[in-house]
């Protein structure tokens, strides 16, 4: 029996820059789970409807995936959630200072010279990462995911990237 929170639309705000994706994925997960998943380009969202055998893990699931795509990973990326080992999680770099030379700076550390540093930890912790305007998106297995997000903390904080290297090269033999 599913829920009263089942029967409305989920909803998830698109930026226009990753309208293509947002198309791409709901041909992918339209009719997954008998749910109903459309773009909306004139409300730049994606709305997906539950249908009646719909369960409320596969709507969660679903959720996440479109929250995963409207952060910018591919398709592809989104689905991997689908497993129940993988997760997202989100770093909100607006936690961590209120101004905007600030922010461009912790990104500048994130993301490295030419992307080294960001590629460096997505190989290292085996996850996918995406460094939107104030966010650090990570996708992939659990323990992974929470190696990555610390690692990425440890930069925010100002420690040296070999530092953080070395820590995320240990967490990972554990």
């Amino acid at each position: 029996m599913a829920s009263e929170y089942l029967r409305g639309a989920i909803v998830e705000p698109i930026e226009a820059k990753r309208a293509r994706a947002a198309r791409e994925f709901v041909k992918l997960v339209d009719g997954k789970y008998g749910a109903r998943a459309e773009f909306d380009e004139r409300e730049m969202v994606i709305k997906i409807t539950p249908g009646q055998g719909t369960g409320v893990d596969a709507v969660l699931k679903l959720r996440e995936m479109a929250r995963a795509v409207a952060l910018g990973f591919t398709p592809q990326q989104a689905l991997m959630l689908e497993d129940d080992e993988y997760v997202l999680a989100v770093v909100d770099l607006k936690e961590y200072t209120d101004k905007p030379n600030h922010l461009r700076r912790i990104k500048g550390r994130i993301i490295g010279e030419e992307g080294r540093a960001k590629h460096t930890i997505e190989q290292l912790a085996e996850v996918s990462m995406v460094v939107g305007d104030h966010y650090v998106a990570i996708l992939g297995k659990l323990g992974d995911v929470e190696i990555a997000k610390r690692a990425v903390e440890m930069l925010i904080e100002g420690k040296k990237h070999s530092t953080v290297y070395k820590y995320i090269q240990e967490a990972k033999r554990g």
